[in-house]
C-alpha cells in the first residue's frame, strides 16, 4: 500500500466497553479493514477508533460505525466532558504515507454525501474538505455545542452541506472532513482545582497569550479528583508538544501545583515524539533516519 489514508472517527460513547468491545468486532469483520487502534475516555464519555485499509473497507467500516452509533447513543441523554455536536461528533479522513491531500478531500466529500443520503443526519465539512471558510476550524462549527445546536441551524449560514436543515435532537449532527494528522493529549494536574485548569485553558488558547492551531479544554476526572486539560494539537511540526506542555507547566505554578503526568490519546505521530525526545534530552543533529526502525524501513522497503 504506497498510499496510506486513515479515518479516526469519534462517537459520543466511552462508558460502555461492551458496546465499544462490538462496534470494534464488527469493524474487524470489514474485509480489507485495519483497525489501527480504539480508544475509550470516561471522562468526555467518548471513544476515537483509528482504521485504515481501500477506499472501499473504510467507507464501509465507516458506515458500519454510524449505524452502530447511530442506533445506540441519544445525544439527549449524553453528558461529556468535550464539547461535541452529534452521536458521530467527527470523521476525519487523515493523509499519511504519500497521500495526496486532493485524493483525501475527494474520499471525505464522497463519504459525506452517502452519510448524510443513508443517515439522514446534517453534515458540515471541516478542514480541507471545508467550502465555507468559517468551517476550516472544527471549533467553529462546534461552538453553541449540540445544546446550542438547533438554534445555529436556523441561521443561513450554519446551513449544512449535505443532509436535512433540521437538528435531529437524538442524533445531532456531523462533522467530516480531511485533515493533516492531529496529536491528542491529556495532561493531569496534580490538583482537583478545576479553576487552575480553566486558567491554563484561558490564557493559552488566547490568541494573544497563546498557541495557534491549539485547543485545550478543562475538565475534571471524577474517578481519580484530579484536573486536566485536554489538549489537541492541530500542526505539531510548528507547535511541538514540548512546547505546549512547558507552558502549561509555567501557568501552573501561579497555582502551586504541576503536571502529574501526560496521556497520549489515540495513535502518534512519530516525528512527535523524536522533536521531544530531542528537546528533553538535549540531542543535537538528530533525524527521524537515525530511528533503527526507519533505517531498517528504507534499507528493506525502500520507504524512509
Amino acid at each position: 500500500m504506497s498510499q496510506i489514508i486513515s479515518v479516526v472517527p469519534n462517537i459520543c460513547e466511552g462508558r460502555d466497553e461492551a458496546f465499544v468491545a462490538k462496534v470494534q468486532e464488527r469493524l474487524e469483520t470489514v474485509p480489507g479493514l485495519v483497525v489501527l487502534d480504539v480508544s475509550m475516555d470516561q471522562v468526555r464519555n467518548r471513544t476515537i477508533f483509528s482504521f485504515t485499509g481501500s477506499k472501499e473497507a473504510i467507507f464501509q467500516g465507516g458506515f458500519l460505525l454510524y449505524e452502530e452509533a447511530l442506533g445506540k447513543i441519544d445525544m439527549r441523554q449524553h453528558e461529556g466532558e468535550y464539547p461535541r455536536i452529534g452521536a458521530v461528533d467527527v470523521f476525519p479522513f487523515v493523509a499519511l504515507r504519500d497521500a495526496p491531500i486532493p485524493t483525501v478531500v475527494d474520499w471525505s466529500v464522497q463519504f459525506a454525501e452517502e452519510v448524510a443520503r443513508r443517515f439522514a443526519v446534517p453534515v458540515y465539512l471541516f478542514a480541507e474538505s471545508a467550502r465555507v471558510k468559517a468551517r476550516r476550524d472544527i471549533e467553529s462549527i462546534r461552538e453553541g455545542e449540540y445544546e446550542g445546536f438547533a438554534a445555529k441551524m436556523n441561521a443561513p449560514e450554519w446551513k449544512p452541506d449535505f443532509g436535512p436543515d433540521v437538528f435531529p435532537p437524538d442524533k445531532g449532527a456531523t462533522i467530516i472532513g480531511a485533515r493533516l494528522p492531529i496529536v491528542n493529549f491529556k495532561a493531569y494536574l496534580a490538583t482537583s482545582s478545576e479553576e487552575a485548569a480553566e486558567w491554563v485553558a484561558h490564557v493559552l488558547s488566547d490568541p494573544a497569550t497563546g498557541f495557534s492551531g491549539v485547543h485545550f479544554y478543562p475538565a475534571l476526572d471524577r474517578t481519580r479528583n484530579e484536573a486536566l486539560l485536554n489538549i489537541t494539537v492541530g500542526n505539531f511540526l510548528s507547535t511541538p508538544l514540548y512546547r505546549i506542555l512547558e507552558a502549561v507547566k509555567t501557568e501552573l505554578r501561579r497555582f502551586g501545583t504541576r503536571v502529574s503526568r501526560v496521556e497520549m490519546v489515540g495513535l502518534v505521530p512519530q516525528r512527535a515524539l523524536i522533536a521531544s525526545a530531542e528537546h528533553y534530552l538535549q540531542i543535537f543533529g538528530f533525524s527521524a533516519d537515525d530511528v533503527v526502525e526507519n533505517r531498517l524501513d528504507a534499507i528493506f522497503f525502500g520507504k524512509g
